[in-house]
């Protein structure tokens, strides 16, 4: 796990279509080019989509039930997520903001709203 102290946190962008993915890809999964950069990826988002999970399969069954969440990072970047630190289920709503909380190995990042 990396802690956000000296988390850096980036993702690729395509030199071709401006598409972003927030990971390391080889070739672009919009247009398939392989002219790429590295870029940072926002830490602060908002959630564009969620879903609650009441039965998690895996190493996620221990966790439900989770809110399992689309981030708008940017208009540019999304991703899906989980989101820490939810005592109120009930409480998150679409447009609600979020932040990095940290990277899990098994996960990937992890959000919590602010």
């Amino acid at each position: 796990m990396a802690s956000l102290n000296t988390l850096e946190w980036k993702g690729t962008q395509c030199k071709e279509c401006g598409f972003i993915v927030a990971e390391d890809v080889l070739d672009c999964p919009s247009c398939g080019s392989s002219n790429l950069e590295s870029v940072p990826i926002p830490e602060t988002g908002a959630i564009y989509s969620f879903t609650v999970v009441h039965v998690g399969f895996g190493y996620m069954a221990e966790r439900a039930p989770y809110i399992l969440a689309i981030i708008e990072l940017n208009p540019a970047t999304k991703l899906t997520t989980v989101l820490e630190d939810v005592s109120d289920l009930q409480k998150i709503k679409i447009g609600t903001q979020v932040k990095l909380k940290r990277i899990d190995d098994q996960i990937g990042p992890i959000f919590s709203p602010t």
